[in-house]
């Protein structure tokens, strides 16, 4: 909250900078397409990779110094190994981690200011609200648990698949600042918060086998196995990230 309070009255700043007799820079329908390094924050670090984030920007000028804009993000982020540390100890191998997808659509109010008249350069910040879609991919992999018995080893083998219940949508909001050069090139820090949703897993495993090292088949009478079915809660994840990017106007 503190940072979003920080952000808009650097957009107040701006703006009333923005009045003092500065040039028009933005006159006429622009399009922005950007790709940044998306950095989690919050306890989401804690279960999600660095990722990338990539997005499409309309500006639409309303007056000389300020400029409506719509814009649409994707996110994309892995889970930790971290996260399944616990499982790779019981014979759990993952062949497909799983992906969170975040899709927010804002629509922004973006402040710029050129340091003078004829100045290619200029700096901008601005504050956005919208509405965040959230994917989050399955996870597939191999069981391979091994006991020793008097018989020899017994292998107890089969597939799995996670897949994970985290809600669909959330309020999204963001605030950036950043330069523009030449009119065109963009860099810029952005600050998202996606929303705040608990993220549960389910985990299958199908078809399990009983074998020997030979291959031949083994009883399995008072083994201590893996439940089939089970579920786990990773807690309610903040979907907040710092955001470094390039944009390009066309």
């Amino acid at each position: 909250m503190k940072t979003s309070v920080m952000g808009f009255v650097l957009l107040f700043l701006l703006s009333f900078m923005a009045t003092e007799g500065r040039a028009q820079y933005i006159d006429q329908n622009q399009t922005t397409v950007y790709v940044g390094m998306a950095l989690p924050r919050t306890n989401l670090s804690e279960y999600a990779e660095q990722g990338i984030n990539v997005g499409i920007k309309e500006v639409i000028p309303l007056r000389r110094y300020l400029s409506l804009m719509v814009s649409a993000d994707l996110f994309r982020n892995r889970l930790l190994p971290l996260v399944h540390a616990s499982d790779l100890q019981q014979g759990f191998a993952y062949t497909d981690v799983a992906k969170i997808y975040n899709v927010p659509v804002f629509a922004h109010l973006n402040f710029g200011l050129r340091m003078d008249r004829h100045s290619n350069f200029r700096l901008w910040a601005e504050g956005a609200m919208g509405v965040n879609f959230r994917f989050v991919t399955v996870e597939n992999g191999t069981l391979d648990q091994t006991f020793a018995t008097d018989a020899g080893t017994v292998h107890f083998r089969g597939p799995f698949v996670t897949a994970y219940e985290m809600p669909k949508i959330s309020l999204a909001t963001q605030w950036g600042i950043g330069f523009t050069l030449f009119r065109r090139y963009s860099l810029g820090y952005v600050r998202y918060n996606l929303g705040k949703r608990n993220l549960i897993g389910n985990r299958m495993l199908s078809d399990p086998n009983f074998f020997y090292d030979d291959g031949s088949p083994a009883p399995f009478d008072g083994l201590t196995l893996v439940e089939h079915y089970t579920q786990f809660d990773l807690g309610k994840l903040h979907s907040r990230y710092h955001v470094f990017r390039f944009g390009i106007t066309f």
